[in-house]
This record gives C-alpha cells, structure tokens and sequence, in this order.
C-alpha cells in the first residue's frame, strides 16, 4: 500500500513542478509578443515619418528650383514660361499633375495658375485670395511677401478638388523688386501615400494632424473649410474604432509647420488569451490522463501475474487449436480427394455402359453425363491440390476443363486457336464455380462438336471479368451459331435448357448475339454460401 502512493506522490509533485514551468513560459511568450507588436508598430510609425519627411524634402528641391528660376530670370517669367518651366522640372518625378503653382500679387490677386498641363484649371485669376482664405493666414502671406523664406503652410482644401500642401515663398523678379508670392500647392494624397508604400495599409492606420487639433487625410483637410473634394480615404483614422491609447506618435516641424504623426494597429493586436486557456486545458488532461495512466499501470501490474499463468493454458490451448485444425484441413482435403475419385468411378461406369452394345442408342448422352462429372470433379481436384480448400482459381480451371473437353472430342487433324483472357487474381468459391462450370462445359461441348470444322481456321475465345458488382462471361466462337428459326431460351435441347437453369442458380441474365462470330455473354453473381 505504502509503495502505491508513493507513486502517486512523485507523479503529483512533477505534475506540480511542470504547472510552474508552464506558467513561467506562458509569461515569458505573452511578454515577448507584446514587445513584437509594439516593436512592429514603432517600426512602421518611423517608416511612415521617414516616407513624409522625404516626400517634403522632394517637394521643397522642387520650390527651390521654382524660386531659383523667378529670381534669375531677366524678365519676370510669363504664365507660358512657367508652366513650361514647371513641366520640365516634374518630368522625371511623380508629382505630374499633383502640383499647381500660383502667382498672387500684392493685392492677394490670383495672377498666374499653372499646373504642368494645364492653365487654371480651377478658374481662379482675378479672384482675391481673401475671399476664401483666413484672416490670419492672409497677415502671415502678406508679411511672406517681405521675407526671404520659404514657408510649409497648413494644408487647404482647393477648389481644384484636392487638398494640398501650400509652400510658398516672396515673389521678386532679378531686380529684386516685390510682386506678391508664388504659391506652389502640391497633393497632400501624393504625400501621404509615402506613409502606404510599406504594404501596411492592411493592418495599420495613421493620423496626421497640425495646429490646433486640425487634421487631415489623402482627400480632406478637417479644419471647418468648403471641402470641394467629393472623394473620402478609406485609410482615415476615424473610420476604425481605436482608442488615443492605441497610438504612438511623432512631432515634426517642417519649414515652419508643426505635423503630428501617430500610428496605430487598425485592429489592436489582442494577447492570445486563448492560448494559455488551451494550454492548461491541455495540462489538465494531462494530468487526468497521467493518473488514469498510473491507476492502469498499477491495476496491470496485478493484473500481470494472473495473465502470465492464463497464457501458459491459452498457449497449450492453442497448440492443441493448431494441432486440431490440421487434421480438419487434411480431413477436408481428404473429403474432397473421395468426391473426385467417386466422380471418376461414376464416369468409368458410365464409360462401361456406353460401351456396352445394349446401349448404342444412349452412347452420346453417356459421354455428356460423362463431361459434365468430370467437369464437377475439376473443381474438387483444384480444391484438393490448393491450400485455400475454399476457393479455386478461375483462370486455372477454366484453361484446364478446355484442355480435357479438347482432348476427348478434337481430332487430330483440326486446328483451332484458343483465347482466354481471365485476371489470374479472379477466384470463386465451390458453389459458384460448380455451375459456372458446368455452363462452360456446355458450351465448349457444343463448341468443338458442331462450330468447329475440318480445313477450317477455328476460333473459342473466353472473356471473364468482374464489372462492378457482377461478373461478365462472354462466350465466342466462329461456328455457324444458333440458326435463327429456333429461339435460344427454348430451344427444347438439354445442353441448352441446363445453362439457362444454371445461370438462374448464379442469380445471372443471358444473351446471345450472332455478329462476326456467335457469342453467349451470361452476367452473373457470385453466390454466396
């Protein structure tokens, strides 16, 4: 008793040492995925800053050669001039048609408006810009006019149907004199889609914003202005249900403006709580199986001893079972090796009478009772010559009952040219392959008695296989066949008679065909003892 639950005790105290295991591991894993994600999300928020910072920087290169152009032109560029100047410059980049560039003079009057390709596409010469614009954006442009500097200004929503990034700067032809400011305007969706080059469109989502809680997308600036852009971004940070703590975010000031990134996982990244549901579920079954286990252990081992002592008797049992059966086999084999020798005095006796004088008139029935046994003692012979005394190889038999019917009715002088085609696999039992016997014997009977000929090339050909779950007989030789006055299924012959009787035994249909040679086909079941 004592060393039984001792046993039990050192299955619980390793049970309880690995549940500390398991639960130190579990922390170390829910620890390490959250520093992934957060590692994963800190990785984007930069890639996406990086992406708006370079996306600036490329823009303002492209200010600078603007601004380089007006001031070192001998005469103040034409509207044409510029829109060629501007074409050229963007010809290689991305930007085409996201960039429109203005001339406002010092009255806040649009004068020039060019894009690469087109010449005020939105209708805006003449109209002063204070007519849609803020006041304190109108005093920060009019003192732009008197600065040297190039300036990032908040994003606008244009009239050209877009929202934009305005970096403008003074507008001074080579002698330096003041004519207003050119602001060039280029597609903050142009921008913004640095931050979605990465691939991470699908699982996170950025947040830009500027001033005073203003903020913006790809399509719209949220700051309480006419929004002439009928488009909306699908990636807008609104459009998720996210938490301010799900963000992480980064200040930037760009030539004068203050941008906000945050990033953020579009769905949070919840802990796989389940894991550990399903690890100590797990664990617990272990558990319950690990004592099942020693339970069984310990019933087995006392169990043990009284099995050792029953197979000594089951194995004595069994020799005397193996020693038994042997002499069933050979008393079977014995049984069968009687039915032939019986079958063959019956067909000696047989063989006796037709050759009595007395008998002349009943000779050919003799010989035809005299086939018909051999054919049925065919089967035994191949039972008793087999170790399986159950069934009997259909191919093996079929192409010996052909060799003895051939050698008790073919003369020497007619040649013939057999064809059997039967899957060596094919095996039937006794009561199957008694009938079908006897309905081969029938026809290979009629076959070298009446089709074949003298000087004539002579063909038997035996076709047997299994189409699903009947088998098919096809019967063909090239004798004259049936004549067509007399009907095959009443004939009124016996050989006839017993082959319809013997394939309704075999639950199977017969039909015969006189095309090119004369052919029985008999589909049938194997029967089942």
């Amino acid at each position: 008793m004592i060393k039984k639950y001792k046993y039990y005790f050192v299955l619980f105290l390793g049970l309880a040492i690995g549940a500390i295991v398991l639960q130190i591991l579990l922390n170390s894993f829910y620890e390490s995925e959250q520093q992934q994600q957060k590692d994963r999300l800190t990785k984007t928020q930069s890639d996406a800053v990086l992406r708006v910072e370079t996306g600036v920087s490329i823009y303002s290169t492209v200010i600078s050669s603007l601004r380089a152009y007006i001031e070192n032109s001998e005469e103040f560029p034409t509207e044409l001039q510029l829109q060629q100047f501007l074409h050229d410059l963007v010809r290689d980049i991305n930007f085409k048609d996201s960039i429109v560039v203005s001339w406002v003079d010092t009255n806040q009057i649009f004068k020039y408006v060019v894009t690469p390709n087109q010449i005020d596409p939105a209708h805006l010469k003449g109209i002063n810009v204070t007519s849609f614009r803020p006041e304190h954006e109108i005093k920060k442009l009019n003192a732009l006019m008197r600065q040297d500097t190039i300036i990032l200004f908040a994003p606008i929503n244009l009239k050209e149907g877009w929202a934009g990034f305005p970096f403008n700067f003074a507008a001074r032809n080579k002698k330096g004199e003041k004519l207003g400011y050119i602001a060039p305007v280029l597609n903050v969706k142009y921008l913004l889609d640095y931050t979605y080059k990465g691939g991470h469109d699908s699982l996170f989502v950025h947040r830009f914003s500027f001033g005073e809680g203003i903020e913006f997308d790809r399509e719209t600036v949220y700051d309480g202005t006419i929004v002439h852009n009928k488009k909306r971004d699908p990636q807008y940070y609104k459009n998720f249900n996210l938490k301010e703590d799900d963000y992480i975010y980064t200040d930037l000031n760009l030539y004068g403006l203050k941008l906000r990134i945050g990033s953020a996982y579009k769905h949070p990244v919840k802990s796989k709580s389940y894991l550990g549901f399903f690890t100590y579920l797990w664990f617990g079954l272990l558990c319950v199986f690990s004592f099942i286990t020693l339970t069984q252990y310990l019933k087995n081992n006392r169990l043990n001893a009284l099995l050792k002592s029953a197979n000594k008797v089951v194995a004595h049992k069994n020799k005397q079972l193996e020693s038994n059966l042997q002499k069933i086999q050979i008393l079977i084999k014995e049984i069968h090796h009687r039915v032939k020798n019986n079958m063959q005095i019956i067909s000696s006796l047989l063989n006796m009478q037709r050759n009595d004088p007395k008998n002349e008139s009943a000779a050919a029935a003799f010989d035809e009772s005299k086939r018909r046994i051999q054919s049925m003692a065919l089967v035994h012979q191949k039972l008793y010559e087999t170790e399986d005394l159950s069934h009997i190889k259909a191919k093996d038999y079929i192409e010996q009952l052909v060799d003895s019917v051939e050698s008790t009715l073919t003369e020497s002088t007619m040649a013939h040219e057999k064809k059997i085609d039967v899957p060596a696999e094919l095996i039937f039992n006794v009561d199957t392959m008694i009938p079908l016997g006897l309905i081969l014997n029938e026809l290979i009977t009629n076959t070298f008695k009446y089709a074949f000929q003298p000087e004539k090339e002579n063909t038997m050909e035996i076709s047997l296989v299994q189409k699903e779950a009947l088998f098919e007989l096809i019967y063909s030789d090239n004798g004259p066949g049936i004549p067509d006055s007399i009907d095959f299924r009443n004939s009124g012959t016996l050989g006839l008679e017993l082959i319809h009787v013997l394939t309704d035994q075999l639950e199977g249909t017969i039909e015969y065909q006189k095309t090119g040679m004369s052919s029985f086909i008999i589909r049938f079941k194997k029967v089942s003892k």
